[in-house]
């Protein structure tokens, strides 16, 4: 009787902890963190999350989503989680940040022999003008950046893309002058080789901080909350998160 007693006390306190399931936006290749290998993801990013997911007895599912929709969607609660997010208070409201993941330093970035020089991004409310700049829709790159959009001449450079989208073949195909792209990224497009990629350089370093998975207040439960920080900061201290770092995708 001792034994039944226990066997339904352990069933009964395994259904008081729902089955969990991340789901994580993704949308195009941006290597190193998020890659696309037939129908399976890898990357920095992914390796982290799914780590992470295991140890808080969650299963990951992705979700085919651009990045501003993933914004609202996480905020209404649709999705549970992206990557890559930069803290700011106005998401706090609605994102639990755990991390940070990766220390994002986002460049200007474009050929040199076609572009002038250039020593800040003030100039480019001025002094210079680039012509066309991809900047990511929704996409945060530092109060001062913010700032001088609101600046005509700095504002009418740039070109807004939805989604993330593969930015050297923009640059290939002259739709843009220059970019605004993560250092890691165009690393790992030269590194591999990619078609012209040695062609760009990085330019004028805009904004650096970093980023985070930034989890649903809606989708999730304080619990798996918690239960996600909690083994996160397992994986620092054991020394997981730094091993995963610093693999060469």
């Amino acid at each position: 009787m001792r034994l039944l007693w226990l066997l339904i006390g352990t069933m009964v306190a395994a259904r008081a902890v729902p089955a969990c399931e991340l789901s994580f936006a993704v949308e195009a290749e941006f290597p190193p963190h998020l890659m696309q290998q037939g129908s399976e993801w890898t990357g920095q990013s992914v390796a982290l999350l799914q780590r992470l997911a295991e140890k808080s007895g969650c299963q990951l599912r992705y979700v085919n989503s651009p990045w501003l929709r993933s914004l609202q969607q996480l905020k209404s609660g649709e999705l549970s989680v992206v990557s890559q997010m930069s803290k700011t208070k106005s998401r706090e409201q609605d994102v639990v940040f755990i991390g940070p993941h990766h220390t994002e330093r986002i460049w200007l970035i474009g050929d040199p022999k076609q572009l002038p020089p250039i020593q800040s991004m003030q100039q480019l409310a001025g002094q210079l003008d680039y012509g066309r700049i991809a900047e990511l829709n929704g996409a945060y790159y530092g109060e001062e950046f913010d700032q001088l959009k609101q600046q005509p001449a700095f504002a009418r450079q740039l070109v807004v893309i939805s989604g993330i989208q593969d930015k050297l073949a923009l640059l290939r195909a002259k739709r843009v002058n220059a970019i605004l792209e993560d250092e890691s990224v165009l690393d790992y497009w030269q590194h591999k080789g990619y078609q012209d990629a040695n062609n760009y350089q990085k330019l004028l370093l805009v904004y650096q901080s970093p980023v985070y998975f930034g989890f649903s207040k809606k989708a999730l439960t304080a619990a798996q909350l918690d239960s996600l920080q909690q083994a996160w900061q397992q994986m620092e201290q054991s020394g997981e998160v730094s091993r995963i770092q610093a693999m060469r995708w």
